[in-house]
């Protein structure tokens, strides 16, 4: 029992001394690094900021390795000290950068165990900086060429899965641009801007998202477009207009704007007739007619069918 009570007391004395050493410890690596980040060569930076990225501290790797990294080129060391640069910009998300880094070091360094997250990582900072739809879509489409690059690259890739979903999530929104672009033709009544544009758009992405409301639009765009034409024109863009009501039927038998469309068509074939009627006694069978004469024969014609209808 003596032996137990005279040791207790040195015991507690170890316990007391046990933080001061790892006190002095940390203190002693503390002006260690900070010595090393003071006045440490290139290499010797290098090597710590190794085992700083290594625990993901990624400000402190960018900040180290910023001003000397150049300094690897033609190295065993350059791949490496490249992969820390461009990855820790990456998850500091400051994806400009990182994105001209990544793509830069895939190109350089096709070999290297990083290749593919670095082209996959470089293409992801792209589709961060992707901006709204409405804006300049640079980004977006740089985006699109990297994921594909990647899924190209690497078809069975770890990273293939979220790769295509971003390709279609960009995708959508240059649709929705293009979109937008031609719709706002109709809504400035330049009708045949609008239909111009509309086509273009279907037949760059025929496969497009918004192809029930282009086609929609379209056909009502030609259809107020001949409307609104002199009567030399009409006829030939009635057809047209007619064109764009049977291929959306062909396309949306079901659609919500099935009803609209067939009163359309009916409007249509009323105002040809019409118009086939008023050239055929006024002209007898000329076209080339004058524009006020025929649009008062087929006010008139209009309102004798209405009159008798009573």
């Amino acid at each position: 029992m003596n032996k137990i009570h005279i040791f207790a007391p040195m015991l507690s004395k170890s316990y007391k001394i046990l933080p001061l050493l790892a006190l002095m410890s940390v203190f002693a690596a503390c002006k260690s690094s900070s010595n090393v980040l003071r006045n440490g060569t290139p290499e010797e930076k290098f090597e710590y900021a190794k085992g700083i990225f290594a625990k993901e501290e990624y400000s402190k790797t960018a900040k180290i390795m910023e001003p000397i990294y150049t300094r690897f080129r033609q190295t065993d060391k350059a791949e490496e000290a490249d992969w820390m640069v461009s990855y820790s910009y990456y998850k500091m998300e400051m994806y400009e950068m990182a994105s001209f880094l990544l793509n830069n070091f895939a190109r350089e360094y096709p070999s290297s165990p990083n290749a593919e997250d670095a082209v996959y990582f470089s293409a992801v900072s792209s589709y961060k900086i992707s901006p709204a739809y409405n804006l300049d879509p640079e980004h977006t489409q740089k985006a699109i060429t990297v994921l594909q690059r990647y899924i190209d690259t690497y078809p069975g890739g770890k990273y293939l899965a979220e790769a295509d979903k971003m390709i279609r999530e960009l995708n959508d929104k240059l649709q929705k641009k293009a979109y937008e672009v031609a719709y706002n033709y109709y809504r400035l009544e330049d009708y045949q801007a609008c239909i111009v544009a509309f086509n273009n758009v279907l037949d760059e992405t025929p496969s497009t998202v918004y192809r029930e409301k282009i086609m929609y639009y379209r056909l009502k765009a030609a259809y107020t477009y001949a409307k609104k034409s002199i009567v030399d024109k009409q006829m030939g863009r009635y057809t047209d207009a007619m064109t764009y009501c049977k291929a959306f039927e062909k396309f949306f038998p079901e659609s919500q704007y099935k009803e609209e469309v067939a009163k359309i068509v009916s409007d249509i074939t009323e105002d040809t007739e019409k118009l086939s009627q008023a050239i055929k006694t006024l002209g007898k069978g000329d076209t080339n007619l004058n524009d006020k004469e025929v649009k008062k024969e087929v006010k008139k014609e209009s309102k004798q069918k209405a009159n008798s209808k009573k």
